[in-house]
């Protein structure tokens, strides 16, 4: 219903007040100069009780003003959304520059109901790591006060994992500068992350690491504390097999 577009990367997560599932989006316009790529675009916002049919409610997260605020020029890549505290919370990559360049990761979040648009957001960045920050994925862990954040940075030390946590998450002031949790065998020369989640007690990352020589693949890491380490959750096979990555990614 918004246009002929590319949804790139959507997360889902379910609300067990209002008993559904919401997904969030970019929505990458076909007339959009970069498209495919998620620059000058919002975030939009669905719901779905099976699955299976989705009702389109808007855009949740807009972007900010040009020149003015750190997301003037899009808000874009969410690879995980969380609900916490009785709320819906996701954070994005906001892209400050005409460049797109001077990226953060801000935070936003629905209120009681998640249908009321657009969402709440952080007035600035929850992390500003040196570099570019993109492809965040939050966390609400069983027994933890604290909100999880995931993000890939591009600083000094190459493209890498970070993570920092939060028990207030609205307040910028609480959130910890994130620290790099996924370090890169030697074959690899950057990751970028494609997905978190909890599972059978510990936390999982999927996340894409691309080698110096030969295609890039999708290592599947575990880790029994927030902060890590993270190791193969296969001791003996790192990466997922392409003819079962479907299945496995399910």
């Amino acid at each position: 219903p918004v246009c002929e577009a590319s949804l790139p990367g959507p997360p889902i997560a379910w609300h067990p007040l209002k008993h559904k599932y919401f997904l969030v989006a970019d929505v990458v316009p076909l007339s959009n100069p970069h498209h495919p790529n998620t620059y000058n675009t919002e975030i939009h916002l669905w719901s779905s009780r099976d699955l299976m049919n989705w009702e389109y409610h808007g855009v949740a997260v807009e972007k900010g003003e040009p020149a003015q605020t750190y997301d003037g020029f899009g808000v874009a890549s969410p690879a995980g959304m969380a609900f916490a505290q009785g709320e819906l919370y996701v954070a994005f990559s906001a892209r400050q520059t005409e460049r797109f360049s001077k990226r953060g990761i801000g935070l936003a979040w629905s209120g009681v109901d998640p249908e009321k648009l657009p969402w709440t957001k952080s007035a600035e960045p929850v992390s500003d790591l040196e570099g570019e920050d993109d492809d965040p994925a939050l966390l609400s862990l069983p027994g933890d006060q604290s909100l999880h954040l995931y993000h890939r940075s591009t600083g000094p030390g190459g493209y890498q994992i970070a993570h920092t946590p939060c028990p207030t998450p609205k307040n910028r002031a609480a959130w910890p500068t994130a620290q790099a949790v996924t370090p890169r065998p030697a074959t690899v020369r950057a990751q970028e992350l494609t997905g978190a989640f909890f599972s059978a007690g510990k936390i999982h990352l999927l996340v894409i690491e691309h080698f110096f020589k030969g295609s890039a693949r999708i290592a599947h890491l575990a880790g029994d504390k927030p902060g890590g380490p993270f190791r193969p959750a296969d001791p003996g096979q790192r990466y997922l097999d392409n003819e079962s990555q479907a299945d496995k990614l399910a």
